[in-house]
C-alpha cells in the first residue's frame, strides 16, 4: 500500500473494514478521455481457508494452470503446499546457500513448531527432483508454485459458480455478495425493503445472535463404554449433540418477503397468531411483556426460555464470582443471556412465541405487532446445496456448497451503519479539501506519499432485508428449545442436564442404562451417518440433512466434561481431548493446553496465561507480536455460580438468595453515592445494613472502587450488622 501512493496521476478508492483492513481496492487513470480501473480482490473473502487445506482439497487434474507454466516430470510433488524456512531467510546472503537447511531451521514462531519430518523429506525431495543449486532457486520454485497454485484453487471455484448458479465470482467482492445474488436468482424472489423508519429500528432492536453458556461446569461419566466402568454406581453419558446446518435449517423455513404493516394488538389478533399454523401465509413479529413463573424456575434453569441482551454488572455476580476475580477489577458488559427473569418489551417472532407460552410462560401485555407474508421461499436454495454437498465426491466441493449457504445468512443480517467510508490520497491539495469537508472523522498517515482519511456518510440506505435475518435468528433458537424441551427433557426428565450450549450445539449428562439404545427409538431425529460402519446406529438415512443432530464423538464415549465459560472448555476421551479456548490460536490449545489444565483451573479457581505470537499490521507495515494473553479463567458472569464452583442458577432464578445480594447492593450503591457526590460532607451514611454472608462484602467492593476500598476497615469473619457511622471516607 505504500507503493502505490507513489505511482503519480492516479485515483485510488477502498472498500475498507477499518483504516487497516480491505475488502478491495482500485487504481484508475484517464488514458485517452477513457477512465480506466484497475480492481483488486481478495481471494480469502471467497476461500477463507489456508492454502494448505485449498490445495489438499482440489484434485489432481484440476491444476491446469500449475502444469502449463511448470513442465517437469515430477510435477506432482508440487501438487501440495511447499515447505519453507520463513523465519531462516533473515538476509540475501542466505539465498546463495547451497543445500537445504537442517529441520531445526524451520521452526516457525507464529506456530511454536517446527515442520514434520515427512515434510523435511518431501522438500528435500523437490531440492534434487527440480535440480536445486541454492537456497534462491528454492525460494523461486515456492514462490511460483503457491502462486500457480492459487491461482487454480480460485479458478476452479470461479468454474463452480459458473456451472452450478451462471455467475462469475470475480465481479463480486465477497462470498456472501456471491451467495445472495446467487439465491436471489435460484429463487426469483422479490423482497420488500422496508419503507417505515420505525419498522426498521423495530426489528433491528429484536435482533439476538446465538446462545452461548456453560450451565454445569463439570460432569464425570461412567458407563459400559468407558474402560474404568464402575457398575456399584449409576451409569452416566455425556452426549455432545450438534445441529446439522441449524442456520440451513432455520432458511429453509416459512421467511418473511412482504406486505408488512403494523396491526392493533387487540385480543382478536392475539388469538389469532396464538393458534397459527405452521404452514401460515401470515406472519407476525411481536413486541411483549413475558412472566417467567417461580414453579418453572427450576425446570428451565438449565436453559432459560426467550434469552435477551442483558448488562452484567458487579452487582449481579455470585460470592464465587468475586472470589475467582481476586484483585481485577470487573468491567461490565452486555452480552445475550438466558435468564428467568420477567421480559420488558421483548420483541419476538410469533412462532417462538407459541413455543415459549406452551412451554409456560406467561404473557403479559403485547405493545406492538407487525404483519408480514412469509413463505419457504429460500428452501430451493437451501436444498440444492444440501443435496449437492451431499453427493460431492472431493472435499473442495463439499466446502464450496457449505460456504454458498451459510454466506447467504450473513447478507440478511448487513448492518449497513457499520460501512465506513476511507479516501487514499496522494496528494495535499485533495487531502486539504477532504480534511475541509463537514464530512471529515479521521486520517491515518501511512508514509509520506499516502494519507488514509476516513469521512462520516451524507446519508445512510437501510435498504437490507433485515426482517430475512430476524426471523433466522429466531427459527434457530425455536429448534434448539424445541429440540430440548419436547424430546431431551420429555425423554428423560430430571435425569438429564445441559452442560454447555454454543449456538448450533447442545452437551448432556444423561442418567440411563445405555444412550445410545435410547437413541434408536428416535432416529428421526439423528444423522448417524458418521457413526462407524459396523456400529449398531450407522445409517445414512439422514445423512447431511439440515435441522437433524448428529453426536459430535461419533459413539466415541465421553469420559469427563470440563466448562470455564463460553467457549471454553474441554472433553477428554479414552484417546483424544475436544478442546476450545475462545481467542487462543489452535496450535497454542493444541501445543500448551491440556485437559488437566481445564480441571486445575477450575478446581483452583484460577487464571492461567500462555503467550502466542500473531502478525499485526500497523499503517500497512507487518509485525511479529508476541501477547501473553489469558487462556483459560475459571471467571464466568453469564450465569450466578454457586459455592461448588460447578452448579449454577440462571439469573432471576428464585432460589438466588435476594438477602445477600440486596445488602451487597445498597453497600456498593452507598459507596457510588459518595463516589459521586460533588460536596464535602463529613456526616456519614448511618444506615445498618444487614448482611447474611458480611465475608463477601470487602471482596466486593475493589469491584467498583479499587484501592479507595482500602480505607474500610471491615472483617471476614463479622457476623453482626455494620454500623456504617464508624466508616471514615478519606
Amino acid at each position: 500500500m505504500q507503493g502505490i501512493g507513489k505511482i503519480p496521476n492516479r485515483e485510488f478508492s477502498v472498500i475498507a473494514n477499518n483504516m487497516e483492513k480491505y475488502i478491495s481496492f482500485s487504481i484508475k487513470r484517464k488514458w485517452n478521455n477513457l477512465r480506466i480501473s484497475l480492481i483488486f480482490i481478495d481471494s480469502f473473502q471467497f476461500m477463507n481457508a489456508s492454502l494448505e487445506k485449498l490445495v489438499s482439497n482440489l484434485p489432481e487434474e484440476k491444476f491446469r494452470i500449475l502444469k502449463e507454466n511448470i513442465h517437469h516430470q515430477d510435477i506432482k510433488l508440487l501438487l501440495r503446499k511447499g515447505v519453507y524456512p520463513y523465519e531462516y531467510i533473515n538476509s540475501f546472503d542466505k539465498f546463495k546457500e547451497t543445500q537445504l537447511p537442517f529441520i531445526e531451521n524451520f521452526q516457525s514462531t507464529l506456530t511454536g513448531e517446527s515442520i514434520s519430518s515427512d515434510d523435511y523429506i518431501h522438500a528435500q525431495t523437490v531440492w534434487q527432483a527440480f535440480h536445486i543449486q541454492n537456497l534462491g532457486e528454492y525460494h523461486d520454485l515456492y514462490v511460483k508454485s503457491d502462486v500457480l497454485q492459487l491461482a487454480d484453487v480460485f479458478e476452479n471455484f470461479r468454474q463452480l459458480c459458473k456451472t452450478y448458479y451462471s455467475l462469475d465470482c470475480a465481479h463480486f467482492m465477497t462470498a456472501p455478495g456471491l451467495a445472495w445474488q446467487a439465491c436471489l436468482k435460484m429463487t426469483d424472489q422479490a423482497l420488500e425493503l422496508l419503507t417505515d423508519v420505525d419498522m426498521h429500528l423495530f426489528i433491528e432492536n429484536g435482533i439476538r445472535g446465538g446462545v452461548s453458556m456453560i450451565t454445569q461446569r463439570k460432569s464425570v461419566a461412567n458407563n459400559k463404554y468407558l474402560k474404568n466402568f464402575d457398575s456399584t454406581k449409576e451409569s452416566k453419558y455425556i452426549l455432545y449433540l450438534d445441529a446439522n446446518n441449524l442456520y440451513g435449517w432455520a432458511m429453509s423455513q416459512p421467511l418473511p418477503y412482504g406486505n408488512f404493516e403494523w396491526v392493533e394488538p387487540d385480543k382478536n389478533i392475539i388469538e389469532k397468531i396464538l393458534t397459527l399454523s405452521e404452514d401460515s401465509l401470515d406472519g407476525y413479529i411481536l413486541e411483549v411483556d413475558l412472566e417467567y413463573p417461580k414453579e418453572l424456575h427450576n425446570a428451565h434453569n438449565d436453559y432459560p426460555l426467550a434469552p435477551e441482551k442483558m448488562k452484567i454488572i458487579a452487582n449481579h455476580l455470585s460470592p464465587y464470582a468475586v472470589s475467582v476475580l481476586k484483585n481485577d477489577k470487573f468491567i461490565s458488559n452486555t452480552k445475550l443471556v438466558p435468564n428467568l427473569n420477567p421480559k420488558f418489551n421483548y420483541i419476538i417472532y410469533h412462532k417462538n412465541l407459541q413455543l415459549y407460552l406452551s412451554l409456560g410462560m406467561k404473557l403479559t401485555h403485547v405493545h406492538k405487532i407487525i404483519k408480514f407474508k412469509q413463505k419457504a421461499w429460500l428452501q430451493p436454495y437451501i436444498q440444492f446445496n444440501t443435496d449437492q454437498r451431499k453427493d460431492a465426491q472431493t472435499g473442495y466441493e463439499k466446502d464450496f456448497f457449505k460456504l454458498m449457504n451459510n454466506s447467504v445468512y450473513g447478507k440478511t443480517m448487513e448492518n449497513v451503519r457499520k460501512h465506513i467510508d476511507v479516501q487514499l490520497v496522494n496528494t495535499e491539495k485533495r487531502a486539504k479539501k477532504l480534511v475541509a469537508a463537514p464530512t471529515f472523522h479521521n486520517f491515518r498517515i501511512f508514509d509520506h506519499d499516502l494519507v488514509g482519511i476516513q469521512r462520516l456518510k451524507n446519508c445512510v440506505s437501510l435498504n437490507r432485508p433485515i426482517y430475512v435475518g430476524f426471523v433466522i435468528l429466531e427459527l434457530s433458537k425455536y429448534h434448539m428449545y424445541n429440540f430440548h424441551y419436547n424430546h431431551i427433557k420429555k425423554q428423560y426428565g430430571e435425569r438429564a442436564k445441559l452442560l454447555f450450549t454454543d449456538t448450533d450445539s447442545l452437551t448432556y449428562e444423561i442418567l440411563t442404562e445405555d444412550v445410545y439404545r435410547d437413541m434408536s427409538f428416535h432416529m428421526h431425529l439423528y444423522d448417524m451417518s458418521d457413526y462407524p460402519k459396523t456400529h449398531a446406529l450407522y445409517s445414512i438415512s439422514n445423512k447431511k440433512k439440515i435441522g437433524c443432530f448428529k453426536d459430535e464423538m461419533s459413539s466415541k464415549a465421553i469420559l469427563e466434561f470440563i466448562g470455564l465459560r463460553a467457549k471454553m472448555y474441554s472433553l477428554l476421551l479414552d484417546e483424544s481431548e475436544k478442546k476450545t479456548a475462545k481467542g487462543v490460536k489452535r496450535n497454542v490449545i493444541k501445543r500448551k493446553l491440556k485437559h488437566k489444565n481445564y480441571r486445575d483451573c477450575l478446581e483452583k479457581s484460577i487464571f492461567t496465561r500462555e503467550l502466542q505470537y500473531n502478525i499485526q499490521s500497523k499503517n500497512h507495515h507487518l509485525f511479529t507480536i508476541a501477547i501473553n494473553k489469558t487462556a483459560l479463567s475459571a471467571f464466568d458472569d453469564k450465569r450466578y455460580i454457586l459455592k461448588d464452583g460447578v452448579h449454577s442458577l440462571a439469573y432471576g432464578h428464585r432460589d438466588i438468595n435476594n438477602n445477600e445480594i440486596t445488602s451487597v447492593h445498597r453497600l456498593l450503591d452507598y459507596f457510588r453515592e459518595e463516589e459521586n457526590s460533588d460536596e464535602d460532607n463529613d456526616e456519614v451514611n448511618s444506615e445498618w445494613i444487614t448482611c447474611t454472608e458480611c465475608e463477601e462484602i470487602p471482596q466486593r467492593i475493589p469491584l467498583v472502587f479499587g484501592e479507595r476500598a482500602a480505607v474500610l476497615q471491615v472483617s471476614s469473619d463479622i457476623k453482626e450488622p455494620i454500623d456504617f457511622r464508624e466508616i471514615i471516607l478519606d
